[in-house]
């Protein structure tokens, strides 16, 4: 067991750390430390959550979309209480996190997705299905198929698969957080507290808080248009919605309508980039869009490459026609190398912006040894904008290196690069980013 740190070592630590990756902390002695410690906490009622996941195949060919659904049994019951749902295009992967408890898992093919099982529909009953027992961070596998005659004769009348136990949001919180995420809310007040600066902080130091208070997801800023192609933007660590107000206020809202999502920046990127993909689907077979452009600061360009890439290789759909991002750090950080033996709980996305991370690696190439560069999705059409208005040192925008921002393998995917004098955040407000974004949406759209 390690001894504690001194205060004075970990104020340097979160100090170096907060720097480097461009946290606004107003007091790294006092302030950061004490949210360091909030965040111990917060990391062990993270990983004190099981992890069910599996594959679901398929006898023949698919039609409509795939539902698999998991209910717990509480307390030992028999009775079913209905949790979460994992919806896919097509057969493959599924994955839920979800409180310690005993699970059970099913499946249906919803053909005219309403999201009901309706009769005639093929399903996997989750009373048949193995009941599985986890504990505080256990990882259970249960795969699942369905069969070409997968019919259930007593289906005679639309189920509502998931109401089978109404329930509290506190007690669904205990089951499954994600299931709380947001899936195309309209918010109605974008200038609300919510959605600013106190709230990134929040998802970085606290993002189990975040995730309890139901503020992750993907949110619309008005009711969806289908005669208006969605525009996704995607913040930073620690950034929050209110960060991109001047390029939203700069679009032609008779042409695009403005998305953001809004993520725990706390978490590992990967587990971050597989929300955004996840809830991306969602709402691209709840609205039926087939083009969508999106927008990433900072650390949310990585969170946005990754995103692509499972949404894509999930979907085999192209639906992201543009993707541009600003001041993001592609070669990552390398004091962030420190947190890899630091003494203390941090983040685990300082430890992903380490430049030999496992995610950095798996974003950019295909195998182990980098001689495979992966590509990102067929039609997406890719652009770079970043700073250099750092003051002092080597060439940054004041946060994050030229030499990270300008990554060889990201320029070399990129259909243009445009550099700008500006900070890290001061550039999301200068006029030449908004009327460059708004030449790239017309060019692309």
């Amino acid at each position: 067991m390690r001894a504690p740190l001194p205060r004075a070592a970990a104020a340097r630590w979160i100090g170096l750390l907060t720097l480097s990756l461009g946290l606004a902390l107003p007091n790294v002695g006092c302030t950061g430390l004490s949210r360091l410690i909030g965040y111990k906490g917060q990391a062990e009622q993270a990983k004190s959550q099981a992890r069910i996941g599996g594959r679901l195949t398929s006898e023949g060919p698919t039609e409509g979309t795939l539902v698999v659904v998991i209910g717990r049994l509480p307390g030992g019951e028999e009775q079913l209480v209905g949790v979460d749902s994992y919806v896919r295009a097509n057969p493959g992967s599924y994955v839920f996190l979800v409180a310690p408890g005993r699970y059970q898992l099913g499946a249906y093919e919803d053909r005219n997705q309403n999201g009901l099982l309706d009769p005639g529909e093929r399903a996997v009953r989750v009373h048949d299905s193995e009941i599985v027992d986890v504990g505080p961070g256990d990882r259970a596998n249960v795969d699942l198929h369905l069969a070409a005659n997968a019919i259930l004769e007593e289906v005679t009348e639309p189920i509502d698969v998931l109401a089978i136990i109404e329930r509290t949001p506190k007690e669904q919180r205990e089951f499954s957080l994600w299931a709380l995420s947001v899936q195309g809310r309209v918010c109605d007040d974008f200038g609300d507290d919510r959605f600013g600066p106190t709230a990134g902080p929040l998802g970085l130091w606290q993002p189990m808080d975040f995730l309890n208070e139901e503020l992750a997801g993907i949110y619309f800023l008005e009711p969806y248009d289908p005669d208006r192609i969605p525009v996704l933007f995607v913040h930073g660590i620690a950034g929050y919605p209110q960060e991109f107000s001047s390029l939203i206020d700069s679009l032609d809202r008779a042409r695009f309508q403005p998305w953001f999502y809004f993520y725990p920046s706390g978490f590992s990127l990967d587990g971050i980039s597989t929300h955004l993909s996840v809830l991306l689907k969602r709402v691209q077979l709840q609205h039926r869009f087939d083009e969508v452009a999106v927008v990433a600061h900072s650390m949310g360009g990585l969170v946005s490459r990754g995103a692509l890439l499972k949404y894509s290789g999930e979907t085999r759909r192209d639906d992201v026609r543009l993707f541009v991002s600003i001041s993001t750090p592609w070669g990552g950080d390398l004091n962030a190398k420190r947190t890899q033996d630091a003494p203390i709980e941090l983040p685990a996305s300082f430890k992903d912006m380490n430049p030999s991370s496992e995610y950095l690696h798996w974003v950019f190439y295909e195998d182990d040894d980098e001689q495979i560069p992966k590509p990102l999705p067929n039609r997406v059409d890719y652009h770079m904008i970043f700073g250099f208005g750092g003051s002092g040192g080597p060439c940054s925008d004041g946060t994050v290196s030229c030499a990270s921002q300008a990554r060889r393998e990201v320029q070399a995917q990129a259909s243009s690069v445009r550099a700008l004098d500006y900070g890290h955040v001061e550039i999301l407000h200068s006029p030449e980013v908004a009327t460059r974004l708004n030449a790239l949406l017309d060019a692309r759209f």
